[in-house]
Formats: structure tokens, C-alpha cells, sequence
């Protein structure tokens, strides 16, 4: 008796798994005002190595895509989100021109297996939580991660930074990519805490373009401090 009642509870917990809502967890600090006009204009702040990347993405868009192949990348679900937002991303800067953005957004992912931890100092403004220890059964669990920056131009202060990072047992980042994309930008700017919860739902596949890939937000709800 003993098996079949843990494969019964082992499918129940599988069945109670998939039925869940996948979320996100944020965390935010400074401010940010944005009221929509045509003022909040930001460009995106590229590494080296992006800016090669975007080359090579340049070189290669003639190319014939796959499925695959056109899945939306993180910029461009940050820049459909931020349009959607009252954001207008700036043009090329004419040579001998000022810039007139109005902020600098710096985008970094990243993906890694939930039993790297990570830590930075002494932790200020939260560290990753320790996991508890995962069920093979499930699938290895992973962390995926999203954190944005707005530099103000003029100076380069940093204004407004927010971070969202989901957990899932998908080795898979792009899969990610919509989650941490929508839950970052579900409040902007987030205000009176400075941790949040943004539970999702997927959006239906038909409703699906790949400026439209984000996943539906159900609720933002503040943590305890």
C-alpha cells in the first residue's frame, strides 16, 4: 500500500504544481517620475560585448528565421514594455550633437542552476534566499534574473533601480525572459516598499505577437519588510 500512495501523492503535488500561477519576486529602490509625456526619453546603455551582439543580430536579419529565431529578445520586450509606458527610446545622436535622452537604461540577465548562490558584500538590499533542498522528481530548479537601471543623463546618477527574479525548474532563460520583463515593469516606479510579489498568468498563444509575448499580470502585492 505503501507505493501507490506515494505515487498518488507524488502526482497530487505535481497536479497542485502545474495549476500554479508562476511569479516573481521585485525589489526596487529609488525613484523615478514619469508622467507619460514626451520628455521621459531613454536609450539603451550598451556593454561592448551587447553592442557586438547587435551587430552580428544586424548582419544576420536578412537571413531566413525560424520559430525560434524570432522569439522575442529581452530588449525588445523591455522596448515594447517601456513604449507602453509612456517611454520614447531616443534616435542616433547626430555627430557633434548633445544627447538628449533623458535617462540611460541598463538592462543585465542572468540565469543560473538555484544551488549557485549568490552574494554580493554584505548583502544590502537583499541577497538570494538559500533553497530549500529539491525534489529530483521535479526537475532541477533554477533562478532567473532581470535588473534594470535608469541613469539620468545629465549627471549620471542613478535614479531608479529594480530587480525581479523568477524561479522555475526551466533551464531554459528566454522561456524566463516575458516574466522578468512584466514583473519588473508591473509598477513603475514601485513605491512604498521596497519588496513585491507579482503573481501572472500566461497569455493565451493565439494572443501571442512578438511585441505581445508578456504574460498577463494578476496582482502586485508589497511583502513584509
Amino acid at each position: 500500500m505503501k507505493i501507490p500512495m506515494t505515487i498518488c501523492a507524488l502526482t497530487m503535488v505535481g497536479a497542485l504544481a502545474a495549476c500554479a500561477s508562476p511569479s516573481a519576486d521585485v525589489r526596487a529602490q529609488g525613484g523615478l517620475s514619469v508622467s507619460g509625456a514626451a520628455g521621459a526619453s531613454y536609450r539603451f546603455a550598451h556593454t561592448p560585448v551587447q553592442d557586438e551582439q547587435a551587430a552580428k543580430t544586424a548582419k544576420t536579419a536578412s537571413t531566413p528565421q525560424t520559430d525560434a529565431d524570432a522569439t522575442p529578445s529581452g530588449e525588445t520586450l523591455l522596448r515594447a514594455a517601456l513604449a507602453q509606458r509612456g517611454f520614447e527610446e531616443a534616435g542616433p545622436v547626430p555627430l557633434g550633437a548633445p544627447d538628449t535622452a533623458r535617462y540611460l537604461v541598463s538592462a543585465a540577465w542572468a540565469s543560473r542552476p538555484a544551488d549557485v548562490t549568490v552574494a554580493a558584500g554584505n548583502c544590502t538590499g537583499g541577497c538570494v534566499p538559500t533553497q530549500a533542498p529539491s525534489l529530483p522528481w521535479f526537475g532541477h530548479p533554477y533562478v532567473h534574473s532581470l535588473t534594470l537601471r535608469f541613469f539620468t543623463l545629465a549627471d549620471g546618477h542613478e535614479a531608479y533601480k529594480v530587480s525581479a527574479i523568477k524561479r522555475d525548474r526551466n533551464a531554459d532563460a528566454q522561456q524566463a525572459l516575458p516574466y522578468l520583463v512584466a514583473s519588473a515593469l508591473a509598477q513603475l516606479p514601485y513605491a512604498g516598499a521596497s519588496q513585491w510579489r507579482v503573481t501572472m498568468k500566461p497569455r493565451a498563444a493565439e494572443a501571442q505577437t512578438a511585441t505581445q509575448a508578456m504574460p498577463d499580470v494578476i496582482s502586485v502585492t508589497p511583502q513584509g519588510q
